[in-house]
């Protein structure tokens, strides 16, 4: 089994705007970092998941050919059977619930990253539109303050 590793901590910066909060491109790319180190963890415990599945079934084959071969009593390999099963039976369990929980924080940093870019889109949105406002208005100043210099 992989050893424990301690937890991914992320921290979300926000810079304030008129409309509200927004978070920092550095969070974002923070939070894909953390994303990254999880998909890391995930391909490793594949991995780790494979190893011991490869190393059961080797020994699954061995406890065949000693059958085969006629080596050991039936007590013995009914024995030897039953322990590798529960040995198999333990790691799918712990494997499927480790999967489980990785898929279900996935989906909540997609839910997460999905707000983030609906409230990044909001924001964007609402910052064209005034920047475009203010631009319009100074143009209108400028024009105002052209014709009064002419005058």
């Amino acid at each position: 089994m992989p050893e424990q590793k301690d937890k991914v901590k992320i921290q979300i910066d926000s810079i304030k705007t008129p409309l509200g909060d927004v978070p920092t491109v550095e969070s974002l790319k923070r939070v894909v970092n953390g994303l990254n180190l999880l998909n890391s963890d995930m391909v490793n415990l594949n991995a780790d998941a494979a190893k011991n599945i490869s190393a059961m079934d080797k020994e699954l084959r061995n406890i065949r050919k000693l059958i085969a071969e006629e080596t050991v009593s039936f007590e013995v390999m009914s024995q030897k059977l039953e322990k590798v099963s529960n040995q198999l039976e333990l790691l799918a369990k712990s494997e499927k619930e480790k999967w489980e929980s990785l898929q279900g924080i996935m989906m909540d940093v997609g839910e997460i990253l999905k707000g983030f870019q609906a409230t990044l889109e909001e924001s964007s949105t609402r910052v064209d539109r005034s920047v475009k406002e203010t631009l319009k208005a100074l143009a209108e100043i400028i024009a105002v303050t052209a014709r009064e210099e002419q005058k």
